[in-house]
């Protein structure tokens, strides 16, 4: 997989959960949700689609490389459970590990695609 196809696909994802979750409550599956959670889906969605598609490729593997660490940092913190940000993303074990999965495969594209 290419960084340019994992920004595209991955900006369409989180876009479309980001606006979904508007209209689920608190909960998207078995992922907890509130409006901020849904903002920063859909703002980092954005990110990465200008990554992959505005900017011809070029920024999007350092793209891929700052939000797999931040998605990395995301989920140390849901499972360390700092308060603040579980209570402010209400964040869930699901979204913990789906944050490291992102995470990892987001970083490993970024550095070795």
């Amino acid at each position: 997989m290419t960084n340019v196809m994992w920004a595209k696909i991955l900006g369409v994802v989180l876009v479309l959960v980001g606006l979904f979750g508007f209209f689920t409550g608190d909960m998207l599956l078995w992922f907890g949700v509130n409006p901020v959670h849904n903002v920063v889906h859909v703002l980092t969605g954005l990110i990465l689609l200008w990554a992959g598609f505005g900017t011809g490729g070029v920024h999007a593997k350092m793209t891929n490389i700052v939000f797999g660490i931040v998605y990395l940092l995301v989920a140390i913190v849901g499972f360390v459970n700092v308060a603040a940000l579980v209570d402010l993303l209400a964040l869930n074990a699901a979204d913990n590990w789906l944050h490291l999965l992102i995470g990892v495969v987001s970083t490993a594209i970024g550095l070795w695609a």
